[in-house]
């Protein structure tokens, strides 16, 4: 019988840092679970979800400077949440509520706010 042991090499990472990106991960995650309960309740048009595939907007959006622009395609709900867009809009246009960027549109998710320095 053999042993398989998983090898981490954390490199310079210190713990705070380990704990960051943890905690950036964490958040799309509980956002995309939300989403799809209220989707199943009928509280949501439409929702694609990206579970399972956090690590690739978040491990992008942290790996970037902050003045770096991105440019998501899909799967992106952890470019979102890292860069800062403010919950209350981001579900605000999600839930098609007129206080977001499109008044209430659900076509597409797109933000176009220079603060975030992200468009789709």
């Amino acid at each position: 019988m053999t042993e398989h042991s998983l090898h981490f090499r954390r490199e310079n990472l210190s713990d705070e840092v380990l704990i960051d990106l943890y905690k950036a991960l964490l958040k799309p995650r509980m956002i995309e679970e939300k989403m799809l309960v209220l989707l199943r309740q009928g509280k949501l048009a439409k929702w694609f979800s990206g579970i399972g595939q956090e690590a690739i907007s978040v491990g992008l959006a942290m790996a970037l400077h902050r003045e770096e622009y991105i440019l998501p395609m899909h799967r992106n709900l952890g470019v979102f949440t890292v860069r800062g867009i403010p919950l209350n809009r981001l579900f605000s246009q999600f839930t098609g509520k007129p206080v977001d960027s499109q008044k209430g549109e659900i076509v597409r998710s797109t933000w176009e706010h220079k603060n975030f320095i992200l468009w789709e």
